[in-house]
């Protein structure tokens, strides 16, 4: 694919570029499905593959993720139509630009316009890829980006008890 291949606009096709408000999408009664949990799930995967700053296709972050979900989709402000909307859109960039694409053009070169999510696209981009590109990096992939206190995962309570991150403290080496 070449820049030629993808407009000066967003891309996507007639549901990606449908209008909506800005605001989140709201629930009306649904549930995810199967097949949408997977296709997330693949959403996820593709994240970590595209910055490579996971290890094993992000399964060891699988536990994370499926927290994450639960918690945006059992509780208020409920993602779940958020979700199922995202689903839409990569399954439309998938079949407009090809599976090796439609990822790399979802996360890098989407076209969408700064200001508020007003297409389905632009709240697939914020509503979801935003934040599942934060449950990457929370969960393990600031390791790759840098971390240098990093000595596992986050340490201390829940309750804040305890300092949630150590401060970074270089090793003195010899000149």
């Amino acid at each position: 694919m070449t820049d030629q291949d993808v407009s000066d606009g967003p891309i996507g096709g007639d549901y990606c570029h449908d209008p909506l408000d800005p605001r989140l999408l709201p629930r009306e009664g649904q549930n995810l499905t199967q097949h949408e949990r997977d296709a997330l799930w693949r959403l996820f995967v593709e994240i970590g593959r595209c910055w490579d700053n996971v290890i094993h296709d992000s399964a060891n972050l699988k536990s994370s993720w499926l927290e994450f979900v639960e918690a945006k989709t059992n509780q208020e402000p409920d993602y779940t139509a958020e979700y199922s909307n995202a689903v839409s859109v990569v399954e439309e960039l998938i079949e407009i630009y090809g599976e090796s694409n439609a990822y790399t053009l979802l996360f890098l070169r989407n076209g969408i316009p700064e200001g508020p999510p007003m297409t389905r696209l632009a709240h697939a981009k914020k509503y979801v890829v935003d934040e599942f590109i934060r449950v990457n990096i929370i969960a393990s992939g600031h390791k790759s980006f840098g971390g240098r206190n990093y000595k596992g995962y986050l340490g201390g309570s829940r309750y804040n008890r305890l300092p949630r991150v150590r401060a970074y403290e270089p090793s003195e080496t010899p000149s």
